[in-house]
């Protein structure tokens, strides 16, 4: 018994021992590889890519908005939509997808940086005959390295864009908005906030169109101020080939307080030829000829000055206002704005936009001009208010003159009948003055039930005040649903509205 009792302890020995060396020899579970980290460098939502020191935030929106009376998903005024007609939308949809990426790595010389925001829009056409329209939009593509910004980015004329406090483009400020601008930037920091820049930006992204008003004399060659179509919304430009950037520059500072800019910008002014009408005294034979000769470059420049103001009761309420003048830089004052049309009901209110003008032919002694550059300024102010925390309302008041010098308006006065354009004469040519004016007032209400989702209205009134105030003006031939016959220049308005849905994704 005490044998049997000895060999049992014995194997049971045994079997620990040869149980405890098989636990030794199995793997040990391996800790969870961490793929992707959290880069708190730069804030929230930025990760490490897996491998690099590079980090990387993804994050854009899914939008969807409806408009009344801005079938294009812009104020009428400015498109080919302000002829108010039964053959025109006043209701119209739009979808909208952003993509956006922001990539940085520390180096020696500081922060490298690239940010791109990318995406597509489909929106209802501007009548019930034009399909939907499928657009890609390439908002911002730049790099930042050692005060470099070298891309497509906002211009550094505009301190901030006034659109963000409304659903539609502003268009009373320098602010590009989602359209960009392709320029080379350097910005230095001076210190406490400071910074001055200096950026060599696109010139035909800020050019608003030279016009060629041809020859006085030669009946039905010219386009007059407001070119073929007076719902056009822009002239067919004689502006020659860019040959030289716009240089632009601010100083600008940044606080507690919110953040102040002056800026300035230059633009060079040149044309394409004189006019042709094939005449001995100038006979090449083709519109543009060679042989007709051209005006001299001039330069054009703006001025301007921003502020924001953060209220001392809520930083989140904000007070902005930015204003500019321009001579022959016209895109300075108001980026977004073009040739002005509006017809709600009688009568017609006209502006011609641009950077200048200019007429006659080829050879001295014929009416020849030099460039007549434009004069444009103008401003907008705009207040946001935080009712609570997810409910706040923005307001927001525009402004901008246009005035042609008093040789512009002898030019155009001398084509008589035809100084608007072709397509639409004048009874009394006392009244062929391009001046205009317009305004804005706008109210827009958003509420963020939860985080990364607004919901939003906004109403706006807009007037179009036109020097040709008082004429007659007479369409020779149906345009944009307006039939041919006569209508009564004159002042117009129009109310717009708009609802947008959004849902951003970002950390």
């Amino acid at each position: 018994m005490n044998v049997l009792k000895t060999m049992l302890a014995a194997s049971a020995a045994a079997l620990l021992v040869t149980g405890t060396a098989h636990s030794a020899d199995l793997p040990v579970k391996a800790k969870a590889v961490e793929y992707v980290k959290i880069c708190s460098l730069y804030g929230t939502g930025y990760y490490y890519i897996p491998g690099t020191d590079t980090c990387i935030k993804i994050g854009g929106y899914v939008r969807y908005e409806a408009y009344h009376n801005a079938p294009q998903g812009s104020y009428p005024n400015n498109n080919a939509t302000g002829a108010f007609t039964r053959t025109a939308n006043t209701f119209a949809q739009q979808s909208r997808f952003r993509l956006t990426g922001d990539v940085r790595t520390q180096t020696e010389y500081g922060t490298l940086r690239a940010y791109f925001a990318f995406g597509f829009n489909v929106r209802n056409g501007i009548n019930e005959n034009t399909p939907p329209s499928v657009s890609v939009a390439m908002e911002r593509a730049f790099i930042q390295f050692a005060g470099f910004t070298i891309g497509r980015a906002e211009t550094f004329f505009t301190l901030l864009s006034i659109s963000s406090y409304g659903f539609m483009t502003n268009t009373f400020d320098a602010g590009t908005t989602s359209t960009g601008m392709n320029l080379l930037a350097y910005t230095w920091q001076l210190g406490n906030g400071l910074s001055a820049s200096l950026s060599l930006e696109d010139s035909a992204g800020h050019n608003k169109g030279i016009v060629n008003l041809g020859n006085a004399a030669a009946a039905g060659n010219t386009a007059g101020v407001l070119g073929a179509a007076p719902f056009a919304s822009s002239n067919t430009s004689s502006a020659r080939g860019v040959t030289v950037p716009d240089i632009v520059g601010n100083i600008r500072v940044d606080q507690a307080w919110g953040s102040a800019q002056i800026m300035g910008a230059l633009h060079q002014n040149a044309a394409t030829y004189y006019f042709n009408d094939n005449t001995p005294n100038c006979n090449g034979g083709g519109n543009r000829t060679t042989m007709c000769g051209h005006p001299d470059e001039k330069w054009g420049w703006a001025v301007g000055a921003g502020l924001t103001l953060k209220m001392p009761w809520d930083s989140k309420d904000t007070l902005s206002g930015q204003i500019a003048y321009a001579k022959g830089a016209s895109s300075y004052v108001a980026f977004a704005n073009s040739n002005n049309g509006l017809h709600m009901s009688g009568g017609i209110a006209l502006g011609a936009f641009n950077d200048a003008v200019y007429g006659g032919v080829g050879l001295a002694g014929n009416g020849v001009s030099a460039l007549e550059l434009t004069e444009t300024w103008g401003g907008t102010v705009a207040f946001e208010h935080y009712w609570t925390p997810s409910l706040r309302t923005a307001w927001t008041f525009g402004y901008m003159s246009v005035q042609y010098s008093d040789a512009a308006k002898t030019l155009i006065a001398n084509l008589g009948q035809r100084c608007i354009g072709t397509s639409i004469t004048i009874n009394d040519t006392s009244k062929c003055d391009p001046d205009f004016s317009s305004w804005r007032v706008s109210s827009r209400t958003m509420w963020t039930p939860v985080r990364n989702l607004d919901i939003g209205a906004e109403i706006a009134y807009t007037q179009v005040d036109t020097a040709f105030k008082g004429a007659v003006g007479t369409l020779t031939a149906s345009n944009n649903g307006l039939a041919a016959g006569n209508y009564v220049l004159e002042d117009q308005g129009v109310w717009s509205a708009a609802v947008r849905v959004q849902r951003s994704f970002w950390p």
